[in-house]
This record gives C-alpha cells, sequence and structure tokens, in this order.
C-alpha cells in the first residue's frame, strides 16, 4: 500500500521540455495470491505505460533536434538595417524577444512570416539592439526558441578629406591635361569640380570620372582660354573639404632673329669685297705687263716713229703714263684702307640671351597675409622683365602688387592675399640674344 501515490517523469533538453504524469493505486485482494497476481499485474501495466511515455517523449525530443534551436552570431554596425530569420515550421504564438523584453509589432520592429521563415526586421540598428535577440513560438511538438547573439559597432563617421591632391600644371597650347586627385569619406563624399568659381560641365573636349575614391577631370587639346582655378570640392553629413590647382596653358612664342646672323653677312660681304679688289689688282697688272710685252716687240717698228716725234708730244705721252699710274695706286691704297679701317664690320657682337637661375615651382600662403616671388636671373645685356598671371599681364589698378627689380633679381610682391590670387604666376625675360620664362604655381590655403 506504500507504493501507492502520483509519479511524474520529466524530459528536458536544449529545445524545451516535456513532463508525464500517471498515479498508482493498489487495490486489496481476498487472498495473497490474488493481491500478487493483481499487483504484478498492475505493476506490467504501470510499466508499459511509462514505456510508452518514454517512447513518445523521445519522438518528441527527436522532432525538437530537426527544427533545431540556432545560435547565429550577428555583426552588424549601427544606423544600417537588419533582418533576422528562424525556420519554425507549424509556429503559431511568435513572439520576438531582445534581451529578455518582447518587443512589439512596430515601425521599428517589423515581424513577418513567409511559409516556415519567421522574420523579424529592424530598420535602423542602434546600441539599444546588441544583445540576445530570440525567436519563441509554439508548434504541436512544443516550445521551439531561435537565438541571435547580436554585435552592434559604432557608426563610421568620417569628414571628407583629400589623400591625394590635385597637382598644378603648366602646358603647351594643343596638349591634353588630366587633374587627379583621392578623396576619403564616411559616408562616401558628393564631389564637384568649378574653373575660377564656377561649375564645370562635361563639354566636347572635358571629362569627368571616377574610380572608386580617384576622381579625375580631363581636357583635350588644352586651349589658352583653359587657363585658370581648377578646384573640386568634396562634401558629407560630416564635413567638407577643397582643393584648388592651376593650370597655365603657354603659346608658343617665336624667339627675335639674333645678331650673329647679321655678323656672318657682313664677314661674308667683307671677304667678296676683299677677293673683288684683289681679282681687279690682278687684273689691272696682268695688263700692264701685256702692254709691256706689246711695247717690246714694236720697239723696233717704232723706234722711227718716236725718234721723229717732237718734245711736247712725247711729254704729253709721258704725263698720260704718270697719271695712270697714279690712279692704280690711289686704287690699292682705298682698298687696303678699306679692309684694315671699320673693325665693327668683323668684329662679333658680345652678349648672352637671359637665364632664369631660381625660382619655386609652387609655393603656398595664408589668406590676409603677404606674399613673396622672387627669382634670379642672367643675361647680357640685362634683359627686360614681365610678370604674368595665367597668361595675362598684372592687374594695373590693383595696389597689392608690388615688382621690383635689380640687376640679376625680379621680386614679386602681394600684399593681403586672398582665395583669388591663386594661380600660375610667370616670370618672362628677353633681349636681343633670346628670351625665357618660367612659372610658379600659387596656392592660398584654404580658411
Amino acid at each position: 500500500m506504500s507504493d501507492e501515490g502520483s509519479y511524474s517523469l520529466l524530459v528536458e533538453n536544449a529545445g524545451g521540455k516535456q513532463e508525464a504524469h500517471f498515479t498508482l493505486k493498489i487495490r486489496k485482494s481476498e487472498s495473497k495470491d490474488k493481491v500478487v497476481s493483481t499487483t504484478r499485474s498492475s505493476k506490467i501495466t504501470v510499466c508499459e505505460d511509462i514505456i510508452k511515455k518514454e517512447t513518445v517523449l523521445e519522438e518528441v525530443s527527436s522532432s525538437l533536434k530537426e527544427v533545431k534551436s540556432s545560435h547565429s552570431q550577428m555583426s552588424v554596425t549601427e544606423g544600417q538595417s537588419l533582418t533576422l530569420k528562424a525556420n519554425i515550421p507549424e509556429a503559431s504564438n511568435i513572439r520576438w524577444i531582445l534581451n529578455g523584453v518582447e518587443v512589439a509589432n512596430s515601425e521599428q520592429f517589423r515581424y513577418g512570416v513567409s511559409g516556415n521563415d519567421l522574420t523579424l526586421t529592424i530598420r535602423s540598428v542602434s546600441q539599444h539592439e546588441q544583445g540576445i535577440i530570440t525567436c519563441q513560438a509554439q508548434t504541436s511538438r512544443g516550445l521551439v526558441r531561435c537565438q541571435f547573439n547580436t554585435t552592434v559597432t559604432a557608426k563610421r563617421s568620417d569628414a571628407p578629406h583629400f589623400l591625394v591632391q590635385p597637382r598644378s600644371q603648366n602646358v603647351d597650347e594643343g596638349q591634353n591635361v588630366k587633374f587627379t586627385c583621392e578623396v576619403a569619406g564616411e559616408p562616401s563624399p558628393e564631389v564637384e569640380w568649378l574653373k575660377d568659381n564656377m561649375m564645370i560641365s562635361v563639354t566636347s573636349n572635358i571629362r569627368l570620372s571616377r574610380s572608386k575614391n580617384v576622381y579625375t577631370l580631363e581636357i583635350c587639346e588644352a586651349t589658352v582660354a583653359d587657363s585658370g582655378k581648377y578646384t573640386i570640392k568634396a562634401k558629407n553629413q560630416f564635413g567638407q573639404c577643397s582643393a584648388t590647382s592651376s593650370l597655365n596653358v603657354l603659346t608658343l612664342v617665336e624667339e627675335p632673329t639674333k645678331m650673329t646672323v647679321v655678323e656672318k653677312r657682313a664677314s661674308t660681304d667683307a671677304a667678296s669685297m676683299h677677293g673683288g679688289l684683289v681679282a681687279s689688282s690682278v687684273r689691272m697688272e696682268a695688263a700692264s705687263m701685256q702692254a709691256s710685252s706689246y711695247s717690246s716687240s714694236s720697239r723696233s717698228a717704232a723706234e722711227h716713229s718716236f725718234e721723229s716725234m717732237s718734245a711736247t708730244s712725247m711729254s704729253a705721252m709721258m704725263a698720260k703714263s704718270v697719271v695712270s699710274m697714279s690712279s692704280s695706286s690711289q686704287m690699292m691704297e682705298i682698298l687696303l684702307s678699306t679692309l684694315e679701317g671699320p673693325h665693327w664690320l668683323l668684329s662679333p657682337l658680345t652678349g648672352s640671351p637671359p637665364k632664369i637661375e631660381a625660382l619655386p615651382q609652387d609655393i603656398s600662403a595664408e589668406p590676409g597675409k603677404s606674399l613673396t616671388v622672387a627669382g634670379v636671373f642672367s643675361g647680357d645685356p640685362a634683359p627686360s622683365v614681365q610678370w604674368l598671371r595665367s597668361g595675362r599681364t598684372l592687374p594695373s589698378g590693383d595696389e597689392r602688387y608690388h615688382v621690383e627689380n635689380s640687376t640679376n633679381l625680379s621680386t614679386l610682391l602681394i600684399c593681403a592675399v586672398k582665395e583669388a590670387d591663386a594661380g600660375a604666376y610667370t616670370l618672362r625675360l628677353s633681349n636681343e640674344f633670346g628670351s625665357d620664362s618660367a612659372t610658379v604655381n600659387v596656392h592660398i590655403q584654404s580658411m
């Protein structure tokens, strides 16, 4: 009789638990044998019942293992959208639980069902959603849970900044130009190009392109009109940055004819004159010899005539010969004096073309401060000096620009610089022997 009472069987695993209950009653019998027999029969019945319960629990346990309670590790960045999916067949009474607290179906937490898939979509993840998110549902075979261990990383907030800035360039007219820079930022910034503070649009000779973080502006067959300041601006919600570079398109300037050509021509003319005079002298001397030979051969024939000539006739003839000889001597003296006289005709001119010995290529200044650019040069005679900005002369009415020149030094001073003063400044020199030029790119730092 002491075995009577209520008995319970508990089965539990990771997928859930199941309990079975039964009551044992022992009935009294008249004979001991019958009681024993009845007891044995009851014990057999109870054993069979227990075996059946164990079989059912094993089937439930096996079924729960098939509908696995998934434990997934999730990582998401703050601000992103996240969708969790649990596969639970025949689910009912669905609940989503965040760190032990049930979340209601709302705009931030959106429930969804597609076949056996149960979904929860979080519109914008924050640090609040970090932890354990559980999908719990009731099935015909028991309670099923799917857990997600979520890790939320802080959102990257990176203002745009330059990894590589575009460089200023000096090119000849007709060449292709390419400005390239690399900009980083999170989220990816919006980028625009400007020329002299005016928005650049794509045309037949201007192309804009991007490859990841690299931005490119390309100008085909540049002209003087393309000279100026080119600015790229990048911005996102965390900040902005900009960089300016200059383009100086140079036209080909023909150098003046050098004086050395005149010297060569003068020397050539003098040599020709000398040769002509010498040839004339030779011809005169040959003529004299011919005349002398003729006189010798005719001496005997003309001897009688000379004897019969009067004294007056002979005097006149001798005077004429003396005049002829005197003229020849004067011609030779003129020839010699011509060759020895004007030395400037034969002497070469001395001097050297101008040359820029030193000039910085790039220089930066802060707005409101003074900027000084100095160029050292040489040349004989001293060359004329001219400063240009983007191929044009400096503004004559702007008193902020000052130019000081000495024998071999030219200094450009800009007072109280502005962002508009950025650009390509060219130092140009010239004298009768040639010319030279060089360009410095001036950058004005952004405030």
